[in-house]
């Protein structure tokens, strides 16, 4: 038994604990030599998916259609900066409010998973309009948070980040 208890565990922990546990100082050294890869590459492609998006998506096609490349670029690297910063800032909050990397996936089960079966039938799919994918996407986010909020109500009979944070509420 690994000496992790649940609110570490929750945190995402695990990885580490066993690595220490089966290799000792090198488990320990692996993990964090593999985490600092994921964290930079997932960081790298987040912040070039979101800046492209912004300079290209919304810069481009709505304030400066002649824009440069120049221009486009330095776009970019301001909402690589300021998209840095948030992302920071917001990872603080989370952190203060209390909610755990176990939470923040769960919770992006329930907030992500309605708009899956309207994307996927927006591609396979010939007959499936936009317009209804739009409307069953909202939809469904709308009515997992109902039912996500509801099922931690009945369940506990309240309604906390501890409540909304279990298993059974997550799935329901």
């Amino acid at each position: 038994m690994l000496p992790i208890s649940a609110s570490e565990a929750g945190s995402g922990l695990v990885p580490p604990a066993v690595a220490t546990d089966l290799m000792g100082n090198a488990g320990a050294a692996l993990i964090l030599v593999m985490l600092f890869m994921a964290i930079v590459s997932t960081g790298s492609a987040e912040s070039i998916a979101v800046s492209s998006l912004i300079a290209y998506d919304v810069y481009r096609q709505y304030f400066n259609p002649d824009a440069t490349g120049k221009q486009i670029l330095l776009v970019s690297r301001i909402v690589i900066v300021a998209f840095g910063l948030f992302m920071g800032c917001f990872s603080i909050v989370l952190n203060e409010i209390g909610l755990n990397l176990g939470w923040v996936y769960l919770f992006m089960g329930v907030v992500i998973g309605s708009a899956v079966i309207p994307l996927w039938n927006m591609m396979t799919w010939s007959k499936a309009s936009g317009k209804g994918a739009v409307i069953a996407a909202w939809s469904g986010l709308i009515l997992a948070v109902i039912g996500w909020l509801s099922g931690a109500q009945a369940q506990s009979g309240k309604i906390s980040v501890a409540t909304l944070g279990t298993n059974e509420v997550m799935l329901s």
